[in-house]
């Protein structure tokens, strides 16, 4: 059944859980529903005796299936037939990817990465890559089409599962390249579209802090130098909304805690 990217992107609210206690993470919450800001961050430089927090994420609920959708143009490109569109990255032993951890609540620390300064969007072989990342909230987008045919790309903020239009535009030729301002008014969400191929998608999670981390292929993820102090963790991911709980880190601590979504 041919079905639309949205239908496909958007499911239901799961539960999360440590794999070590089984405690309940409180309610799920849509899809940029709490933003990612509130506080002024400042990087005020290297931290001592900052932590570390690390573990797998793991899927254990219903599969969510792929979907197939219709190529009906640009077939020398984007392939003939259908497109199958996998919502949800998640391995033979249950490790999902394409996670957002979050520690949230860090008003100052360590100085952002080069990496978080801008959002690389490349389009290849009908498709975008990478399928989430993260940036800083004060980030640009640099957009390159590498496919030798026109693509659109629509980018959207997402808040409270209400979508509103940032830009839109086409990029016509292969090598094009466009940096765009990230001008988020609430929400933490982007999702970029390609009107002219509706099987395209990503996601940008914006943040005001440089403490977070994108769940690898096999669940991993690390946060490190983390000051001492009681915090709020947060675990977003596309298909499945995002979750939040206290979380409490000492000085030097290396948090290994494995989180399970179901």
């Amino acid at each position: 059944m041919v079905m639309t990217r949205r239908k496909v992107l958007t499911g239901a609210m799961s539960g999360l859980t440590t794999a070590a206690a089984s405690a309940y993470l409180g309610p799920a919450l849509a899809q940029g529903l709490s933003g990612a800001g509130g506080f002024a961050y400042e990087a005020t430089g290297p931290v001592r005796n900052g932590g570390v927090f690390r573990g797998t994420l793991k899927y254990t609920g219903a599969p969510i299936e792929p979907v197939q959708m219709q190529v009906i143009k640009d077939n020398n490109i984007c392939g003939e037939g259908y497109r199958t569109v996998v919502p949800m990255r998640v391995s033979d032993n249950g490790a999902l990817a394409d996670a957002v951890i979050q520690i949230r609540g860090i008003t100052e620390g360590k100085p952002w990465a080069p990496i978080f300064e801008s959002a690389k969007i490349y389009q290849m072989n009908c498709s975008f890559q990478p399928f989430v990342q993260i940036v800083r909230d004060s980030a640009e987008a640099e957009i390159i089409n590498f496919d030798p045919i026109m693509h659109n790309v629509h980018a959207y903020e997402v808040f409270k599962g209400v979508r509103r239009s940032m830009f839109n535009f086409s990029q016509p030729a292969a090598g094009q390249i466009d940096v765009i301002p990230l001008r988020l008014r609430r929400g933490n969400l982007v999702t970029i579209d390609c009107n002219a191929h509706n099987w395209m998608a990503a996601w940008i999670y914006t943040s005001p802090s440089p403490y977070l981390s994108v769940t690898s292929a096999d669940g991993k993820f690390e946060i490190a130098d983390i000051p001492a102090g009681e915090y709020q963790l947060s675990v977003w991911h596309p298909a499945l909304g995002e979750k939040f709980t206290d979380f409490a880190i000492g000085p030097n601590q290396v948090f290994d805690l494995d989180l399970v979504m179901s």
